[in-house]
């Protein structure tokens, strides 16, 4: 990826006034923006990102500004990540979440992933969810350190949220990557409008922090000894191309950087500009707990069908036998009702219409149109429930046809 962009680099420069510092862009450091919407929190971490060989873009607002890479000098070398309910057109290559793996990111200067490439929220957050966690952590040995942005924090807090249920445990995930991700060669980028909004422990492991417009609530009580060194009436409004930078070393410094001329404004519809067009789907259901996802039931139904063995289904999808007969079951009794199975249909399933046969099940209870009636009426015995659900005495016998 050795593009030359160093005439289109925006500038960002200091003037140190506690101390003397230096931002490592060549190590996996974190750093945490703080500012008020409209500062130019986002603009700065774009100036951040492209002196990163990679630039991960997930965590973003709902207005999709990440789209605004599509306009920058790594036009070129894009990779749209997009739900599994969604159809894409564009001129940029895209990849199925549930098909992504960290090899894909190989060939890509900017991985983005922007709200409207999703259905709802919850596709949208299992996604970031399984992104993270099934695919970044998996970078074990690396060279070059890569850049992810988180541009919203609450927006990963909530996707963690939806997985834990416990706001307690979303924010010790929070903690937990920022802690490990310099193991995994990720320089981590955080906005934050409320810099309560971040438990203290967070803001600790920061590496920089930038403090943009803090508005008239000011610093935290914790961070008000920068007032000693830069006009608290001057932090609260600045231009949003200016910033004061703390370094966790304890250098202070005042600098500006110049904004990337392809940044997104606030009314624009960069759908529109790009040509991108977007149809929404049916959402695949995520398992939570002992409820399988939509992949699993897909997967033990082909696996099911390719290897025809239950044996070989159970170790191949580490699944009990059970299972395996109750989602085949499932998927017989859909295609029988429906003509389909929604559950394969969701994910693009393989048999999505094809009837599995198991033993012990006849042919003809799996026909697709519901089984003719038969001829015969079968006699009730006595003592039992007939079809109308009375218990018929012992000394009275039913009539027959």
């Amino acid at each position: 990826m050795s593009q030359k962009t160093s005439y289109l680099t925006p500038k960002i420069n200091l003037m140190w006034i506690r101390g003397r510092g230096k931002i490592q862009f060549d190590r996996p450091h974190t750093y945490t923006n703080l500012g008020l919407r409209g500062s130019g929190k986002s603009a700065l971490l774009e100036a951040l990102a492209i002196r990163f060989d990679k630039i991960i873009d997930l965590f973003g607002s709902r207005d999709s500004e990440g789209l605004a890479w599509c306009r920058s000098p790594f036009k070129d070398s894009i990779l749209f990540i997009i739900g599994d309910s969604v159809e894409i057109s564009s001129e940029w290559p895209y990849k199925k979440v549930s098909e992504l793996t960290l090899s894909d990111l190989n060939d890509y200067k900017v991985i983005l992933s922007v709200s409207a490439f999703y259905s709802n929220l919850d596709e949208e957050f299992d996604a970031l969810n399984h992104i993270l966690y099934n695919v970044l952590y998996r970078r074990i040995q690396w060279s070059k350190v890569w850049f992810l942005m988180v541009r919203e924090a609450s927006n990963f807090i909530y996707s963690r949220i939806k997985i834990s249920r416990n706001q307690s445990v979303a924010k010790n995930d929070f903690i937990y990557l920022l802690r490990e991700a310099r193991h995994m060669g990720y320089a981590v980028a955080v906005d934050t409008i409320r810099w309560t909004s971040i438990d203290k422990e967070i803001r600790d492991v920061s590496d920089y922090i930038f403090i943009k417009r803090v508005g008239v609530q000011g610093l935290p009580r914790d961070l008000r000894f920068i007032y000693g060194y830069v006009n608290p009436i001057s932090m609260m409004n600045p231009k949003p191309h200016q910033f004061v930078l703390l370094s966790n070393r304890g250098p202070i410094a005042i600098g500006f950087f110049s904004k990337p001329p392809w940044h997104k404004e606030e009314k624009e519809n960069l759908f529109r500009e790009l040509g991108i067009q977007i149809k929404y789907g049916e959402v695949p259901q995520v398992g939570i707990g002992i409820q399988l996802s939509d992949w699993d039931h897909a997967e033990i139904v082909k696996t099911y069908v390719e290897t025809g063995k239950v044996s070989e289904t159970e170790r191949l999808c580490g699944r009990a036998r059970g299972t395996i007969y109750r989602h085949v079951k499932k998927h017989n009794l859909s295609i029988k009702r429906k003509g389909f199975c929604e559950r394969c249909r969701r994910v693009k399933g393989a048999y999505t219409e094809q009837v599995i046969l198991t033993r012990g099940v006849a042919k003809g209870s799996l026909a697709h149109l519901p089984s003719a009636p038969t001829s015969s009426k079968p006699k009730p015995r006595i003592g039992a429930k007939n079809d109308v659900n009375f218990t018929l005495a012992r000394n009275v016998k039913p009539e027959t046809e």
